[in-house]
């Protein structure tokens, strides 16, 4: 047992206890070191139990503080008490300290992660991105990777970046067709991916490569005013909404075969969905093809129509829905290079 570690749990607790309305804002009055546990349940971390009294009489409760990740660790992060009485049996009381334990560090992760969530969606609203970090998201570290989940044909030199799911098909279509024409062709489309151990493996920055070339800055892709998401006083809204948790590259010709192929199908198929019950498969055999690179279920696709021919790709927006931007990236000689959508922060989960 490390006795450094130890105190630094009990003052945590104490501090923490001192802040409750349970104890009126006041220290315990008395506080006493229980037992120690390692949980492997939650990367073996460390955590110190103890007992302690609100006033001078009156019973004993239990509260926990720790979540060492080794025995060097200073970093108490977790701790809590529900304030219930000390069990009398030992067992029952190590017992009641893991359950303890394995509420609070799961706690903690959902606080976290509401406020990474929270912080994304001011990176996801800017109008402006920064080359150099969009550029780190493309690069191979211990928690960040890449690859190419597809290809993209556009024949029409017309793009459309929007949600496929729910807004290309049916009565409320909102699907931009970009200002900017690019050559006619097919092109590459890629993911950056990070993975941290709160929110497992994420989708942060999709990107179409039009050019093999580097982008050394970005501008906000304009939308065509008769397809923009919306109108305001200032003129058009650019960007689209995601509202399926998913986005895609698509060609805007394509995109009208596409909605052809989704209102036959649901001739064909009544009172049945055209995710769960068609795209679905392919998201799940994409998950079996590359399982250390995308969550369970699948998160990328190449679809093919069956119908016409052209290929699209779809991408889970990675951390759930709201308003994306599309942005055209130039390389040093000014010429447009590439597409892409940043989707989510990872800097945000480096803690």
């Amino acid at each position: 047992m490390n006795d450094k570690q130890k105190d630094i749990a009990q003052k945590a607790l104490c501090d923490w206890l001192a802040e409750r309305e349970e104890t009126d804002g006041k220290s315990p009055k008395k506080i006493e070191f229980a037992f120690a546990i390692r949980d492997e349940q939650n990367n073996n971390r460390i955590f110190f139990v103890f007992r302690f009294k609100k006033g001078a009489f009156g019973k004993y409760f239990i509260g926990i503080a720790g979540g060492f990740e080794d025995e060097e660790s200073t970093d108490c992060s977790a701790v809590f008490s529900g304030f219930d009485e000390f069990p009398s049996d030992k067992d029952e009381a190590i017992e009641l300290a893991f359950k303890m334990a394995d509420f609070i560090v799961h706690f903690n992760a959902k606080e976290k992660i509401q406020a990474v969530f929270e912080q994304n969606l001011k990176y996801i609203s800017r109008s402006e991105v920064d080359a150099e970090k969009i550029a780190r998201q493309f690069v191979k570290t211990e928690t960040r990777f890449f690859l190419t989940v597809g290809t993209v044909d556009v024949p029409s030199g017309k793009v459309i970046v929007a949600d496929p799911l729910c807004y290309m098909f049916g009565e409320h279509v909102i699907a931009p067709v970009l200002k900017r024409e690019i050559p006619r062709g097919s092109y590459p489309a890629d993911i950056a991916i990070c993975r941290n151990e709160n929110v497992g493996i994420r989708m942060c920055t999709a990107r179409l490569k039009i050019k093999d070339t580097e982008a050394v800055r970005y501008e906000l892709a304009e939308s065509e005013e008769e397809t923009a998401a919306a109108k305001c006083r200032d003129g058009v809204m650019h960007g689209f909404p995601v509202d399926a948790g998913m986005m895609c590259f698509i060609d805007a010709c394509a995109a009208k075969n596409y909605a052809d192929f989704l209102g036959k199908w649901h001739k064909e198929n009544p009172g049945k969905n055209h995710y769960d019950d068609y795209f679905a498969a392919f998201f799940a055999e994409s998950d079996k093809e590359l399982p250390a690179y995308q969550r369970e279920g699948g998160d990328f696709i190449e679809w093919t129509n069956p119908d016409s021919g052209e290929r699209m790709v779809q991408i889970s927006s990675g951390f759930g829905d709201g308003f994306y931007q599309s942005y055209w990236g130039f390389d040093e000689s000014g010429e447009v290079c590439e597409l892409i959508v940043p989707m989510v922060d990872p800097d945000l989960f480096d803690y």
